[in-house]
C-alpha cells in the first residue's frame, strides 16, 4: 500500500492491437493457449511434479531504477534484459517487475491507463517479448504486477464510465449518490488520506477510490469488467509471463450496504477496516482468476499483496480449498521493523506451522517498504546485520522476495537529500517512498552504471563504495553472502526441499530452527539479534542429536561449536549440518 499500502499498487493495461482481441470471453477458464515465447523453460516446469514457485526466490525490480539502456535517466525493459546475466549468476528464480504500463504516473504506474501496453519510457511490447526470450534462456521467469483494485482515472474505461449515468461502462466503477446533506455517501477514509469518495461534477455522483482520486476502484460485481480483467491476465500469460504479483488484493470488494464507519479514527487501521478489506466478494474473484491462471501450462503463479491482521486471516487468503492465491505475502512477518529474535521466531514459526503446510512467503523490503539495511541497521554493524536478515529469510522453507539492491546493502536515501530533489518531468510527484527506490549501484562511477544521463532520482553517494563491481569479487562482501545463501537453497537438500522444525535456544536474543530433509541431511540455522555474545542451549532437535556435524556457512566465521551449548557472536549467523541419520 503506499507507505502502508503494505505491498503496493500496481497496474496493467487495456490494449491496442493484441489487447483488443482478448476482450470478450465469458468463461473464466476459457482459452488455454500455450505461451508463445516460453519454450524449454515452460516445458521443464510443465513436467515438474512440484510447482517451481514453492521454493522460489523472486527478485523485485522497480524498472524505473534498475538499468537505463538509452541514457534518458529512466530505467527500462531493455535495461533489465542487459542485466539478466547478473541475475542468473546471483541465483534468483523469477523477476517481479513493478508496473511498466502506460500511466499518468500519479502513482508511478499503479494508476494504469492501458492494461496491455508498455509505457514509452519503459520501451515497447517488442522489448517485453525480447526480455521473455532472454530470461527464458537463463531459466528465469517473469511476473507481471497486475493492479486488480483500480485503474487510472485516465483509463478509457473510466472516461466512458464517467461520461453519463447510462453509459454501458458506468457500472464498471463504484458510483453512489451523495448523502442528504450533499456530502460524500459515507465517511470512509482513503488509505492515502482524506475521503475515499470524489464528486464528479458532470453527473453529480461520487466515485469510490480507496487510494488516490486518480485511482478509481473497479466494480468487480460487474460481469463485463470481470471478464475484461481476466482477459488482461490471459494477454500477459500468452506473452510469456509466468504469473502475477497481484496488487492490493484485500480491497477488491466493498461492503455493499455502504454503512457509515462508527469510529473512523479508531478500531483497525484504515487499510484493514471491516468495510473495505477481505470481504467475501474478493474470494470469488480470486478463485475465478486462479482458474484462468491454472489453465495455462508451466505452473504460473499468483503472488498476492495480502495484508491481514492475523495468521488465520492469512491462511484464508489461500482459499478454503487452496484454490485462491498461491502465494499470499506475509505482512505479519514482513511488517516487523525491530531487530528482535523473539518476534522473528513468533512470526516465522506461525507461518511455518499454522498454515497447514501451505507455501509461506517471506520478505522485508519492497518498493513500498523501507530497505532492510535502513530498517534494521544500527549505524555501526549494518553489513553484519544485512547478512543476518538475509539468512533470516533465505534459509526459510517457502518462497522468498528479494528487493533489488538488498544483495549489496543498499539503504534508503536520506530525508535531506530527498527533500532537495525537485519534482519535474521525470519525477512528476513527490513520494516519500522514493527514498527506497533510488538507482541501482552497479559501479562506483558517476551515474553508478545505471545511466549515462541524469537519473530520475539522484544516485546515493554510498554508491562509490557500495556497488556490484566492488563486491562481486570480495569473499566477505554482502553480495558474496547472498550468492552463497542462494546456492545453499539450490544444492543442500535440507534447504532445497526440507521441512521446518522450530527449535529453542533458551535465549530470547537467538532464534534457531532446523531444516529436515527426507534424505536425512538436516541443518540448523542460528541467528542472534544481540550486539553482545550470547550463550545458547539448543533443544528440540531430531531425536538422538548431541552435536553439530559441520559449519556450512557462518558470519562472522566460526569454528564448529562443541555440543549443543555454545556462544553465538554478536549479530552472528551459524548454519550447520547435523550428523547423518
Amino acid at each position: 500500500m503506499k507507505h502502508h499500502r503494505l505491498g503496493s499498487l500496481l497496474c496493467l493495461v487495456s490494449t491496442l492491437a493484441l489487447g483488443q482481441a482478448c476482450l470478450g470471453a465469458s468463461d473464466p477458464t476459457a482459452a488455454k493457449p500455450s505461451p508463445a515465447t516460453h519454450g524449454e523453460h515452460a516445458t521443464k516446469a510443465k513436467s515438474a511434479s512440484t510447482p517451481w514457485w514453492q521454493q522460489a526466490v523472486i527478485y523485485e525490480i522497480y524498472p524505473r531504477s534498475f538499468q537505463d539502456s538509452n541514457g534518458d535517466g529512466i530505467g527500462d525493459l531493455r535495461g533489465v534484459t542487459q542485466r539478466l546475466d547478473y541475475l542468473k549468476e546471483l541465483g534468483v528464480d523469477a523477476l517481479w517487475l513493478t508496473p511498466f504500463f502506460p500511466s499518468p504516473n500519479a502513482d508511478f504506474g499503479y494508476d494504469v491507463s492501458d492494461y496491455t501496453g508498455v509505457s514509452p519510457e519503459y520501451g515497447t511490447l517488442a522489448d517485453w517479448d525480447e526480455l521473455v526470450r532472454e530470461a527464458d534462456k537463463r531459466g528465469i521467469r517473469l511476473l507481471v504486477d497486475l493492479v486488480l483494485n483500480h485503474s487510472s482515472s485516465e483509463h478509457p474505461w473510466f472516461k466512458e464510465s464517467r461520461s453519463s449515468k447510462d453509459n454501458p461502462k458506468r457500472d464498471w466503477y463504484v458510483w453512489r449518490d451523495g448523502g442528504p446533506d450533499g456530502k460524500a455517501p459515507t465517511n470512509w477514509t482513503s488509505i492515502f488520506g482524506g475521503s475515499a469518495w470524489k464528486k464528479d461534477e458532470l453527473t453529480g455522483q461520487y466515485y469510490y477510490h480507496i487510494f488516490l482520486p486518480e485511482q478509481p476502484d473497479l466494480n468487480w460485481k460487474n460481469p463485463g469488467l470481470r471478464q475484461a480483467m481476466y482477459d488482461v491476465a490471459r494477454f500477459w500469460l500468452k506473452r510469456g509471463a509466468s504469473g502475477f504479483r497481484l496488487d492490493a488484493t484485500p480491497y477488491i470488494a466493498e461492503d455493499e450496504s455502504f454503512q457509515q464507519d462508527p469510529d473512523p479514527a479508531g478500531g483497525r487501521p484504515v487499510w484493514l477496516k471491516p468495510y473495505n478489506s477481505g470481504l467475501p466478494g474478493t474470494n470469488e474473484v480470486l478463485r475465478e482468476l486462479r482458474q484462468v491462471v491454472d489453465s495455462f501450462p508451466g505452473h504460473p503463479v499468483m503472488l498476492g499483496e495480502s495484508t491481514t491482521a492475523t495468521i488465520e486471516d492469512l491462511d484464508a487468503v489461500y482459499g478454503k480449498n487452496n484454490d485462491e492465491v498461491h502465494l499470499p505475502m506475509n505482512f505479519l512477518f514482513g511488517g516487523l521493523t525491530r531487530l528482535d529474535a523473539a518476534s522473528f521466531k513468533k512470526q516465522a514459526d506461525d507461518a511455518q506451522t499454522k498454515l497447514g503446510g501451505k507455501t509461506p512467503v517471506f520478505f522485508f523490503s519492497s518498493h513500498d517498504r523501507w530497505r532492510q539495511w535502513s530498517t534494521f541497521g544500527d549505524g555501526r554493524n549494518n553489513d553484519q546485520i544485512a547478512k543476518l536478515t538475509a539468512a533470516l529469510t533465505l534459509c526459510q522453507r517457502g518462497a522468498i522476495l528479494l528487493y533489488y539492491g538488498e544483495e549489496i546493502g543498499m539503504g534508503n536515501m536520506s530525508d535531506a537529500l530527498l527533500k532537495q530533489f525537485p519534482v519535474g518531468p521525470k519525477r512528476p510527484r513527490a513520494d516519500d517512498r522514493d527514498r527506497n527506490r533510488t538507482p541501482m549501484h552497479w559501479t562506483g562511477e558517476p551515474g553508478a552504471g545505471f545511466s549515462t544521463g541524469e537519473p530520475w532520482l539522484p544516485v546515493q553517494a554510498e554508491a562509490r563504495e557500495r556497488n556490484v563491481a566492488r563486491q562481486k569479487d570480495e569473499k566477505d562482501s554482502i553480495l558474496s553472502w547472498y550468492r552463497s545463501l542462494l546456492q545453499l537453497r539450490r544444492v543442500e537438500p535440507a534447504f532445497r526441499n526440507g521441512a521446518y522444525l522450530p527449535l529453542e535456544t533458551g535465549n530470547p536474543n537467538v532464534y534457531a530452527f532446523c531444516r529436515t530433509s527426507t534424505e536425512g541431511k538436516n541443518a540448523v540455522v542460528l541467528l542472534s539479534t544481540s550486539a553482545s555474545p550470547e550463550q545458547v542451549q539448543l533443544t528440540g532437535l531430531p531425536g538422538g542429536t548431541t552435536g553439530l556435524d559441520k559449519v556450512i556457512l557462518s558470519s562472522p566465521a566460526t569454528e564448529l561449536p562443541k555440543g549443543l551449548s555454545f556462544t553465538v557472536a554478536p549479530y552472528g549467523v551459524v548454519i550447520a549440518s547435523l550428523p547423518a541419520r
